[in-house]
């Protein structure tokens, strides 16, 4: 049984060590798997509500009795969904060699990290004291680098970059990410007011009968 885990989870363990390989095996020796994929990242939002929910409030200001894991889930689903499709839509103008399901690929590949250090940071913090609370923050920040640092590899690998060019096109990707987030924003706000003021006729009409 463990052999299989092991070897179901053995392409992102071993991109944890060896990355530019990893992606480039994941790319073009065809060893990537989407189900794969959407493990890590059902997986990442299950590390994030047991933090959020089992954490020492010691390191954690949020109130467990307010929390709402579903709100915490759409909201990494939204952001993983916005990366993917901004970082396609600006390497599509840049000659990336990426596909769409490559880029969910490599961001989801690269949250190895999150998967195995959050829900231990979230158990630890319930042993620290005070004075001991940076070993936790420590231990999230590290895993957030390094899944920050794995995302940025993959991405060089799969699009063929160097690593200027794919600085530059990580940074037109969040320039995306918030024109996309801003026109979404908008256009929520105006179905909101059409819904109000279709509201308010139905009501008066109402009213009047």
């Amino acid at each position: 049984m463990a052999r299989r885990i092991f070897g179901f989870y053995a392409l992102p363990l071993y991109i944890l060590v060896r990355p530019i390989k990893g992606f480039y095996n994941m790319k073009f020796e065809g060893q990537g798997k989407l189900k794969l994929a959407f493990f890590n990242y059902i997986m990442v939002c299950i590390s994030f509500a047991f933090m959020s929910q089992y954490s020492s409030v010691l390191v954690n200001p949020r109130n467990p009795m307010r929390l709402n894991s579903f709100v915490d889930f759409m909201t990494i689903t939204i952001i993983l969904i916005l990366f993917c499709v901004s970082n396609w839509s600006v390497t599509s103008l840049t000659n990336g060699e990426g596909k769409f399901k490559e880029i969910f690929m490599t961001v989801c590949y690269a949250m190895t990290p999150l998967v195995l250090l959050l829900i231990p940071a979230a158990v630890l913090s319930n042993i620290l004291t005070e004075n001991e609370t940076g070993f936790f923050f420590m231990l999230v920040s590290f895993a957030s680098f390094w899944f920050v640092l794995l995302t940025f590899i993959g991405l060089i690998v799969i699009h063929n970059y160097t690593v200027s060019k794919a600085l530059v096109t990580v940074a037109l990707t969040f320039v995306s990410f918030l024109i996309i987030l801003f026109l979404i924003t908008l256009l929520m706000t105006l179905l909101q007011q059409v819904y109000i003021f279709v509201n308010g006729i139905r009501t008066e009409i109402s009213f009047r009968l």
